[in-house]
């Protein structure tokens, strides 16, 4: 897809990067703001796209009734286009536009911690990746939470497609189907129920309770079965 369609949305994230460079409070804060609108014009945007652009038929109704409402947009998108958003779940978008608006409301005097201003700026960058083939991935590489975000939606966009070559997508059994055909083991799915434990508990952990060990076990687990299924 073009990128003009989400140059709105890529500007927005590229002002959020300024600001994040900058290290203060008050510069978290305009990053953070920023970041919300990039993914809320990323979701806009999409939802207002013609069907033969975006390949999914949304219902003006349906379009119109969301409106401006943030929540009503995210719900609209994931009741509809799933399966264009792998890796992310409507609960962490949800809980980062919370933490928006009390910058917002609350803003003097508050900052935001840097875990969760990463975080969220790399669940806008796969929002743009999923939505309209764009890449913003920022230059992170560590073993850190928004390095955990990319791996996960890496890892589920790669499952997402065994289970389609095997017929098994939608289906109940599908982690049986995989088993028989040799793409997973039992340990496999095992570890990808722990892994997306893992990577849900902390995106939506507070700052304080943020856990680096588990982070780097949720990134071997990720790399090891991403490594498995890029073979």
């Amino acid at each position: 897809m073009e990128e003009t369609w989400a140059s709105g949305a890529i500007e927005l994230l590229k002002h959020a990067d300024s600001h994040i460079k900058l290290e203060t409070a008050f510069d978290s804060r305009i990053a953070f703001i920023s970041i919300d609108n990039s993914v809320e014009t990323s979701i806009r945007t999409f939802l207002s796209l013609p069907e033969k652009i975006s390949k999914i038929k949304f219902r003006r109704n349906d379009v119109d009734e969301a409106g401006i409402s943030f929540p009503k947009m995210v719900e609209l998108l994931f009741s509809e286009a799933r399966f264009k958003l792998a890796g992310l779940d409507e609960g962490d978008i949800e809980h980062y536009h919370r933490i928006r608006n009390q910058l917002y409301h609350n803003g003097t005097g508050l900052g935001v911690d840097r875990r969760y201003l990463t975080a969220y700026r790399q669940i806008a960058a796969v929002l743009l990746d999923n939505l309209f083939n764009i890449k913003a991935k920022s230059k992170e590489s560590e073993s850190t939470l928004e390095n955990l975000i990319l791996l996960f939606n890496e890892l589920e966009k790669l499952t997402r497609d065994a289970f389609e070559k095997i017929n098994a997508s939608g289906q109940t059994y599908k982690f049986e189907m995989a088993i028989r055909e040799g793409i997973l083991d039992i340990e496999d799915i095992r570890q990808l129920g722990e892994l997306k434990m893992i990577r849900n508990s902390q995106v939506h952990s507070t700052a304080d309770n943020i856990n680096k060990e588990r982070i780097k076990l949720g990134i071997e687990i990720a790399e090891r079965l991403i490594k498995k299924l890029t073979k």
